[in-house]
């Protein structure tokens, strides 16, 4: 559990979605603690992107931390975490259909003979 205990709704969402970090990653109560932490200190600027093996904290889009870590959640591929919100990149599981396509350029072959069909009735 994060260290303090939370005043405002802002501070509220924050320990949810630094708990949520716990509940998906192999995580430290330190680190729980500095996510927190980092978070709470520029709540405009400050986020954390959670990918499969490492979690960056970013102060807008520049990387200022970096852990390595693993998923204890297969079920999803990363997540994005500000105080307010979390926002839970899902697994994605690519679906192999088979065959792929050639379409022959049809389309383009009728548009020429279309425009030599109109040519000859001049």
């Amino acid at each position: 559990m994060i260290k303090t205990n939370p005043e405002t709704l802002t501070e509220l969402k924050a320990v949810r979605n630094v708990m949520s970090i716990a509940n998906n990653y192999t995580v430290s109560q330190e680190f729980i603690d500095a996510a927190y932490d980092f978070l709470m200190e520029n709540k405009d600027n400050h986020s954390i992107r959670c990918l499969i093996t490492k979690i960056n904290f970013l102060e807008g889009s520049t990387v200022v931390k970096s852990f390595a870590t693993n998923r204890t959640n297969a079920s999803i591929d990363g997540m994005v975490i500000t105080p307010a919100l979390l926002t839970i990149i899902p697994h994605y599981t690519p679906s192999y259909s088979g065959g792929g396509g050639y379409s022959g350029g049809s389309s383009s072959n009728n548009n020429n003979n279309n425009n030599n069909n109109n040519n000859n009735n001049h």
